[in-house]
Order: C-alpha cells, then sequence, then structure tokens
C-alpha cells in the first residue's frame, strides 16, 4: 500500500502541474518591468527627434521642448515606487498543487478507500495456489481447506480463470463448485464454457446437459440430448448418460427414445448389482413400465393426451423488459396444496405470443399426473438466467384457475406483472 499512496501522489502532483503551469511562468524582467520600458520608450522618442533636426523636419526650439516633456515623463516614472513583478507568480502555484494533492489523497483516505482492498489482495495471494492445484486435478490439502472457505476459494478461481480463460478443467471445477451451492445460473455458464473449449470430454458433456436439465425441470431439449447421446456414444453403458437421457425423454413424452435408454440401463444395473434397490433405480422401473404402457396404448399421441392450450402474451409495457433469450416457463399447478408444479413447458421469450399445449405428457412425475388434479391453476413466468425457481425481477403472470373436465381447455394468461 506504501507503492499505491506514493504512486498516487505523483499522478496527482503531475496532474495539477500541468494544469497550473501557465500561471507558474515568471515573465521575463525586461518586459515586467514598466519603468525599463518607458525609458526604452524614451531613447527611441530622442533618437527620433535627433534625426528630425538633422533632417530639417524640426528645428531645435521644438526639440528642446519634447525634450523636456519627455523627460518629466520620465522622471515621473522614477518618483513610483517599484514593484518585483513576478515575485510571488511562481510561488502561490506550487502551494496550490501541493495543497490540491493532499486534499485529494485525504479524501480518497476518508471516503473512498475501502478497508476490504488489503483484504482482498492477501485472499488473492491466498487462493491463488489452491486454485492453480484445483485446476490441475489435485484437491486442496487439509491446511488449505482449513484456512480457506469455499467462497473464497471460489473468488481465487473465479481471478484465474479471468487471468487465462482457456482453461476447460478450470471452467468445470468452477461450475462443480456454483453447483454445490446451488447457484444453477452460473453453474451453467461454467459447464457450458468447458464443453465448447473441450467438446469431446464427456465430463464436461455431462454435466453440461445435466444442468439444462435440472434448470427445465427435467425436461430434455434438443441440445441435451446431442450432448448425452454423444456420451453414450463413446461409453455406451455409461450410467450417468442413460438415467439422465431415459428420464429426460421420459418426462418429455418421448417414450420411443425413454423405452430403449431406460430399458439398457436397467440391464446394465442388473448386470453389475443384481438387488439394486436404490431409489434412482426405483424410479426408473416405474417410468419404463408407464412407458411401455403407453407406446403399447392407441390412444397415446399428443392430441389424445393435450388437456389444455395456454395462449400466452405480454403486456405491452412489458415487451422491453426481457430479452429474445429469456427463459419462459409456462406452468400448471395444484390450485390447492404445494406449490410445485405438475406440468411445465420450456421455451424461448422471444417467441411470444404463443400458444402450448399440456398434458400428461408434461408431467414432472410419473407418479403425479397433470389429469390426476382436477382443480389446478396455469400460469407464465419469464426467468433471465433460467432458473425454474422464481426470482425477484422475473416478469409473471397471474394465475388463472381452472377446473379440468376431460375435454382440452382453452386458457388465456397474460404477463403483465415484476416479482418484487
Amino acid at each position: 500500500m506504501t507503492f499505491f499512496w506514493i504512486l498516487a501522489g505523483l499522478m496527482a502532483f503531475a496532474c495539477m502541474t500541468l494544469v497550473l503551469r501557465p500561471l507558474w511562468r515568471v515573465p521575463p524582467a525586461e518586459e515586467s518591468s514598466l519603468l525599463e520600458l518607458n525609458r526604452r520608450v524614451y531613447r527611441e522618442r530622442m533618437a527620433e527627434l535627433e534625426r528630425d533636426v538633422a533632417e530639417g523636419r524640426m528645428d531645435v526650439a521644438t526639440q528642446d521642448e519634447l525634450r523636456i516633456e519627455l523627460e518629466r515623463g520620465l522622471l515621473a516614472l522614477d518618483s513610483m515606487p517599484v514593484t518585483a513583478s513576478g515575485s510571488t507568480t511562481g510561488r502561490w502555484p506550487l502551494l496550490l498543487i501541493v495543497a490540491s494533492a493532499a486534499l485529494a489523497i485525504t479524501f480518497y483516505a476518508l471516503f473512498q478507500y475501502s478497508s476490504e482492498i488489503p483484504r482482498w489482495r492477501e485472499l488473492q495471494k491466498r487462493v491463488a495456489p489452491v486454485a492453480e492445484r484445483i485446476f490441475k486435478g489435485q484437491p486442496p490439502t487439509e491446511a488449505e481447506q482449513n484456512a480457506n472457505s469455499l467462497p473464497d476459494i471460489i473468488r481465487g478461481m473465479q481471478v484465474a480463470l479471468q487471468k487465462n480463460p482457456q482453461q476447460p478443467e478450470g471452467w468445470f471445477m468452477l461450475g462443480v463448485a456454483y453447483a454445490q451451492f446451488d447457484m444453477p445460473a452460473p453453474a451453467l455458464t461454467a459447464f457450458e464454457r468447458a464443453w465448447r473449449l473441450q467438446p469431446d470430454e464427456p465430463r464436461y458433456a455431462l454435466s453440461y446437459a445435466q444442468t439444462r436439465m435440472f434448470s427445465s425441470q427435467g425436461q430434455l431439449d434438443e441440445l441435451s440430448r446431442r450432448l448425452l447421446q454423444g456420451v453414450l456414444q463413446l461409453a455406451p453403458e455409461h450410467e450417468g448418460a442413460l438415467l439422465l437421457l431415459g428420464l429426460g425423454a421420459y418426462r418429455s413424452g418421448d417414450y420411443a427414445l425413454a423405452v430403449p435408454v431406460l430399458g439398457k440401463l436397467q440391464d446394465v444395473r442388473a448386470a453389475r448389482l443384481p438387488q439394486d434397490d436404490a431409489e434412482a433405480m426405483i424410479e426408473v422401473r416405474a417410468a419404463l413400465a408407464d412407458a411401455r404402457a403407453k407406446l403399447q396404448s392407441p390412444q397415446t399421441n399428443v392430441a389424445a393426451s393435450t388437456l389444455l392450450r395456454v395462449k400466452v402474451t405480454v403486456d405491452r409495457k412489458l415487451e422491453s423488459s426481457f430479452r429474445p433469450d429469456d427463459v419462459l416457463f409456462v406452468y400448471a399447478r395444484a390450485l390447492q396444496g404445494p406449490p410445485m408444479p405438475l406440468a411445465v413447458v420450456r421455451r424461448r421469450a422471444g417467441e411470444l405470443p404463443l400458444t402450448v399445449e399440456m398434458g400428461d405428457a408434461q408431467s414432472l412425475m410419473p407418479e403425479r399426473l397433470l389429469s390426476s388434479v382436477s382443480e389446478i391453476a396455469v400460469g407464465a413466468r419469464i426467468s433471465r438466467n433460467g432458473s425454474a425457481t422464481a426470482e425477484p425481477g422475473d416478469l409473471e403472470a397471474v394465475l388463472v384457475p381452472v377446473r379440468q373436465s376431460g375435454a382440452v381447455a382453452d386458457v388465456e394468461v397474460r404477463i403483465n406483472a415484476v416479482r418484487p
């Protein structure tokens, strides 16, 4: 910090010197002295009078009168007190420069300087080596874990990636840290950066796809599908990719994809663990049985399973309050009971106004289908960061109550408010 203060003082002094330099100049003595100037004028005028007499343009008597008049004027100036012109002109700008620099430094120290700055510098020095080792796949030592909290380590990783952003493993580890803190939006950005830097690494593709699916209530979009299928091309029995792809396809209503993928996952798990009672596999078996039943049913199609036809519009005063790439969630939940949605459709906000169809295929859980609740509420929300959880600043519509009767219900919701 001593170096900072010295540098700040020198810079302030230099700036003030440049600004006040014109005031610092002391004029030459010949130009600054009125007495010397008049003496020079007297001598020039006397020389002119002598030339006029010599050339016959003036007589001697007239010359004497004019000479006496000039001498009287010069004597009057000689009797005036002489001031040292410029004696203080060069002194007060220097005082002003020093005072201005001191005032600027004092103001910064009292009102602008934060005591967090040296702590932040000390934190950077302490966690930077930890972050670099994490990027190389080396976990922090026990002493480093005790000396630094996870938020501190995350800050160190952020600083390291700012200095060198071409580190896919660094972005991946930062995404893992964000996920541990339940921060899906920055985790999604970090995993995407890692995947784009090294798209052939299965860990990056899998984590990116998983985070995308979690942000859309477990549904499978086209990019997530391609990411998971790419992982399975490299490792056909990758259980994590099979689980995400199978359940994502099932929740999205793509039973033709869900059945073979979930069936293969079940076979892979059975070969490794004959008695597998894990909670995830219980859900897999239930989803697989339901998907097979719906594939065998002749009425399994989008038109037959449609329960709601929802038209979503946005108030004109909010049209400039969101970006085209913001995420639009159209959802239905039970009118009475927990606020967790029964079914969700995820679209781009730039598609507004639009109409979406919702049915059991968009249900989030096979054991709690949209058709199982008679009284529901339909709503819509625009999320700036794609989070499935409503946050302040999101744009949302007032919930519209609907009583299901088995026929397709037409519903219109209008996004007209900002979530406080």
